[in-house]
C-alpha cells in the first residue's frame, strides 16, 4: 500500500515541484540567511526601490551603485521593487531569492500545462530535467539577484493564458514582460505581421496603463521625462557592452566569429557596423521563416505554442545584451523540447535534422560548466577562466534548441495537429 501510494505520488508533477522548490530554498535563501550574500543585481533594485520610497525618484535611472549599474526597467516596475527599498540588504537578498524560487517552480507548472495543451503527457520530472540542462545560467540567477526567472515566467504565463483563451489576462502578462525588458516586442511583432489586431491592441491599452500611471505616480510634475530616461539608459546599454565578453546574444557570437578581438576564433576580420548588419539580417531572415504561414496548416493552438517557445529563444538570442542568466528565460522552451524528445524519440534519433541539435543542446549544456573545461585540460583561453563564455557555447546552445524546436514545428502536422 506505502509502495502503491508512493509510486502514484512521484506521477504527479506537482510532487516532483515541491521538491525542486525545496531543494532550491535550502540552495539559497536558506543559505543566504545564513550567510548574507552580495545579489548584484538586485542591489539595484533594492536602490531603486529606496529612491521610490524617499521620492527622489527624478533620478530613478541615474547610475546606482556603480556607473555601470543602471535600473533598465520601465517605471511601472520601479513601482513594483518599491517595497525592496525598506528592506536591509541581507534581508532583501533573501526575499528575493525566494521569489526566484517561485518563479523558477512556477515556471515549471506552466511549462506542464503548456505541453499538455498539446496532448503530449510530459515526465512527471519534466521541469527537473529541464533544471539541470540550465543550472549553470539558473545558478548564476540566483548568485547574481537578477530578473530573468521573472522575465521567464511572464512569458511562459503569456502563452499558456493566450493558448487558454484568456486574452485580457495574457495581454497583462505581456505587457508587464515587455515592460521588463524590451526585447519581448517581439511577440507583438509577430502578432502583427501575422494580422492579428485583437491581442496587440489589448497588450498596448495594458501596457499605456501600466507605464503611464506609474510615471504619473512617481513624476507628476514631469512624467514623460521618465521614459526619455528610460530610453536613454536602454541606449547606452545596448551599444556599450555589445561585444563584452560576458554578452552571450547572437550578435556577440557574430563579433567572435567575425571580429579581431584577440581570442583567435574569428574566421574574418569585419568592422563592427558590418556584423551588426550581418547579424540583423540573419535574425530578420529566421523571424521571417517563422511568420510565413505553415505548411501543412497547424492548429491555432499548435502554433502558438510552437511559436511561442521559438520566440522565447529568439527573444533571448535577438537581445543585444544577453548575459549568462538570461538563458533562465529557456526554460520553458527547453522544457517543451524535452517533452517532443520523450514522446516520440525514435522520431528524434532516426531523423539527422532532429537528432544533431538534440544531441548538441546536452553536449552545450555539458560545455557550460567550468570543471569541464579544467578536466579537459583547458582552464584558459588567451588568458580568459570562463571558456565557456569565450567559446560562445550558450548561443550556440540557443540556435540548437530553435533548430531543434523548428524541426518539430516542421513535422508537427503529423503527430500534433
Amino acid at each position: 500500500m506505502v509502495l502503491t501510494r508512493l509510486r502514484d505520488a512521484l506521477r504527479s508533477p506537482a510532487v516532483w515541484l515541491i521538491g525542486l522548490g525545496v531543494v532550491c530554498l535550502i540552495r539559497f535563501p536558506v543559505k543566504f540567511a545564513l550567510e548574507p550574500p552580495f545579489l548584484m543585481d538586485f542591489e539595484v533594485y533594492r536602490f531603486i526601490g529606496e529612491r521610490v520610497l524617499t521620492g527622489d525618484t527624478a533620478h530613478l535611472y541615474a547610475p546606482t551603485t556603480s556607473e555601470r549599474m543602471v535600473f533598465k526597467y520601465a517605471p511601472c516596475w520601479a513601482i513594483l521593487f518599491a517595497p525592496l527599498g525598506a528592506l536591509s540588504s541581507h534581508a532583501g537578498g533573501v526575499l528575493w531569492s525566494a521569489l526566484n524560487v517561485l518563479w523558477l517552480t512556477l515556471t515549471g507548472w506552466l511549462a506542464d500545462r503548456l505541453c499538455r495543451l498539446l496532448s503530449l503527457r510530459p515526465a512527471p520530472w519534466l521541469a527537473i530535467a529541464a533544471v539541470v540542462l540550465l543550472v549553470r545560467p539558473i545558478t548564476a540567477e540566483f548568485l547574481l539577484g537578477q530578473a530573468d526567472l521573472l522575465w521567464g515566467v511572464l512569458i511562459a504565463a503569456f502563452l499558456y493564458a493566450e493558448a487558454s483563451g484568456r486574452r485580457w489576462l495574457a495581454a497583462l502578462w505581456l505587457a508587464l514582460a515587455v515592460s521588463l525588458k524590451l526585447p519581448a516586442l517581439l511577440f507583438l511583432i509577430y502578432a502583427g505581421c501575422r494580422r492579428r489586431w485583437a491581442p496587440i491592441g489589448r497588450t498596448l491599452v495594458c501596457l499605456a496603463a501600466l507605464n503611464l500611471s506609474a510615471a504619473w505616480l512617481l513624476l507628476p510634475a514631469q512624467p514623460l521625462g521618465l521614459f526619455r530616461a528610460w530610453f536613454g539608459a536602454l541606449a547606452t546599454s545596448g551599444t556599450t557592452y555589445a561585444f563584452d565578453i560576458s554578452n552571450q546574444s547572437l550578435l556577440a557570437l557574430a563579433g567572435r566569429l567575425l571580429r579581431q578581438d584577440g581570442y583567435g576564433l574569428n574566421v574574418a576580420v569585419l568592422s563592427d557596423a558590418t556584423v551588426m548588419l550581418l547579424t540583423a539580417i540573419a535574425q530578420l531572415l529566421a523571424f521571417a521563416a517563422l511568420v510565413r504561414p505553415a505548411r501543412p496548416a497547424l492548429p491555432d493552438r499548435v502554433r502558438l505554442i510552437l511559436d511561442g517557445a521559438l520566440l522565447t529563444v529568439f527573444v533571448v538570442l535577438f537581445s543585444p545584451s544577453g548575459w549568462l542568466a538570461t538563458y533562465t528565460v529557456l526554460l520553458s522552451p527547453v522544457a517543451l523540447a524535452l517533452a517532443l524528445l520523450l514522446a516520440r524519440p525514435a522520431l528524434t534519433w532516426r531523423t539527422p535534422g532532429l537528432a544533431f541539435p538534440a544531441a548538441a543542446l546536452f553536449l552545450l549544456s555539458a560545455l557550460t560548466h567550468a570543471k569541464f573545461w579544467r578536466l579537459a585540460g583547458i582552464p584558459h583561453w588567451r588568458g580568459e577562466s570562463y571558456v565557456y563564455l569565450v567559446l560562445m557555447i550558450l548561443p550556440w546552445l540557443g540556435v540548437c534548441l530553435a533548430w531543434y524546436l523548428w524541426g518539430h514545428r516542421r513535422r508537427a502536422a503529423g503527430w500534433l495537429a
